[in-house]
This record gives C-alpha cells, structure tokens and sequence, in this order.
C-alpha cells in the first residue's frame, strides 16, 4: 500500500512537472479540459475553465478593491495636503510670533477637527500667552520620547500624555510634533476623543510638515 502510494505521487510528479514545463498541453488537447473537475469549495465540481474564470473573477474583485481603497487614500490625502499648505500660507502671513501661536491654534482646530491643541516651549523669552512652558527634559520624561528621529509620534493617551492637555474629557488619541531637532524648541500636542485618529502606525509626513513650518515661524 505504502509502495503504491509512493509510485502514485513520483507519477503525480512528473505529471504536475511536464505541465508546468508544457504550458500549452491544453491548447493541444482541448477535449481534456471539458472533461476535468476541480473541487470548488462554493460552487461544487467545476470543470478547470470555469475555475479559471471564477478565480479570474475574484482576482478582478480584489484588483478592484485595493484600487477603491487606493483611491480613497489619495482622496484623503489630497484634502490634507491642501489643509496644511493653506495652514502653512497662514502662518506665514501673520508678522508677529503670538499671531503664529494663535493662528496655528485656531487653524488646527478649524482645518483637522482636533479636540485639544498646545504648544509646549522650552523657553518663552517673547512672553508668548497661549502656550505652555517646559524645560526639555520633563517633555521627554512625560512623552517617553527622545525624539531621536525628529519624527512626530502617535498613540494611544497615556496617563502621562494627559499631563500634556486640558480637555476635560477623556483623551484616546495623541500626536506629538517635535519643533526643532530632538524638540529643543518644543512640542506641539494634537489630542482626540477619537482613538483611531492618530495609531502608532500612521504615517507622519504631514505632521512633519506641520511642525517644520511652525517652527520655522516660531524662531525666525
């Protein structure tokens, strides 16, 4: 029994390689293919064309699903990109630096639907209202971040996050923008009810952005 069973898959094998070896057996031997059966785990005992069809068929689904969701994505990050270049144009614009703090404030709000922003500096020689002040090293301490990369980063809120804000309700979701390389200048915290709005997975480019500009603006 054993014997034979060997001998059926080294035949097997050979089979399965002459074919792969042989693409066009079929086109030569049509008859074969209206006699095949496949197992379909829907659809029952299909013969190979059909199987080919379907699988082509949710090959076209999937295609066209990613594209969808590809499409959408650059929908999403269209609307961003124009968010942030009207936020940068406005910053830009103002000529004092407390009208860079308040108008980055404001902005954000209007434009991305934050629930509570603040802008945290390390020093505020310019008697700046509307911010809050904190030498860098106890922003690193409540963050937990050395911000090495100089990349903005997302989570969920943690008790210590919360020191960052006021909102009265509870946070879920973060993002921290370093200003200035490894925060030196500060931090601008972003914080939502919302806990899917910012994941530690996210991509960061336009929070970047974001802080690039307003630190720009902040110690021009």
């Amino acid at each position: 029994m054993a014997k034979a069973a060997e001998d059926l898959e080294r035949v097997e094998g050979k089979i399965a390689n002459y074919l792969e070896k042989n693409p066009e057996f079929f086109e030569r031997h049509p008859q074969l293919l209206e006699n095949l059966k496949i197992n379909h785990k829907v659809y029952g005992s299909v013969s190979l064309v059909e199987r080919q069809i379907l699988n082509l068929r949710q090959r076209t689904e999937n295609l066209q699903g990613r594209l969808n969701e590809m499409m959408d994505n650059a929908h999403v990050n269209s609307e961003l990109l124009v968010k942030c270049s009207e936020l940068a144009v406005n910053l830009i614009q103002v000529s004092t630096k407390q009208e860079v703090v308040d108008t980055l404030s404001k902005k954000i709000h209007d434009y991305f639907n934050i629930d509570d922003c603040q802008l945290w500096l390390c020093q505020n020689n310019d008697n700046l209202e509307n911010v809050k002040v904190s030498d860098i090293d106890t922003l690193r301490k409540l963050t937990d971040q050395q911000f090495i990369q100089d990349d903005p980063v997302c989570g969920r809120v943690t008790e210590s996050i919360n020191q960052l804000f006021d909102s009265e309700d509870a946070l879920e979701s973060y993002a921290l923008i370093p200003l200035g390389e490894g925060a030196e200048v500060g931090i601008i915290a972003l914080g939502s009810h919302n806990v899917e709005l910012f994941t530690a997975d996210m991509g960061t480019l336009f929070l970047r952005f974001i802080g690039d500009v307003a630190e720009a603006c902040l110690t021009q």
